[in-house]
């Protein structure tokens, strides 16, 4: 009897979780650098770098906003149209990917891009970047 409770247990916790991965990946999309550029080209946004301020400050994409955690991530959005295309990158791409995910799970945005790769792929593609030195916090 108490095999099938374990199991029965184990079965919801694994079902539970395969649904949650789904909603997950569902939720926003990973983009390439070309197709990043063309959202940038082409749609209203907000742009969010989700890197470290030593980071940011050395470079970032023109127009990004910093958020380095989800307590700064949520002032940014918090009064904005939920169909607003929110435009996210990192240094690779992870980081990215967990604010795109409490972005659209938790904060209910529809238009979520994460950038693949992050910034180190869009250099590589001679995208533009912002290399101007930010001295003071004026983010």
């Amino acid at each position: 009897m108490k095999k099938v409770f374990l199991a029965s247990i184990c079965l919801t916790i694994i079902t539970l979780n395969s649904f949650s991965q789904k909603d997950l990946q569902n939720c926003y999309h990973n983009i390439n650098s070309d197709d990043f550029n063309l959202l940038i080209e082409t749609k209203e946004f907000i742009l969010i770098d989700v890197r470290l301020t030593r980071e940011f400050r050395k470079e970032r994409l023109y127009n990004a906003r910093l958020a380095t955690s989800s307590e700064t991530l949520i002032p940014i959005l918090k009064n904005q149209d939920k169909n607003t295309f929110v435009l996210v990158y990192c240094e690779e791409g992870g980081r990215s990917k967990i604010a795109s995910q409490i972005i659209c799970n938790e904060l209910g945005f529809k238009n979520v891009y994460n950038l693949k790769g992050g910034i180190k792929n869009w250099k590589t593609k001679a995208y533009p970047v912002d290399y101007s030195r930010i001295i003071a916090k004026q983010y």
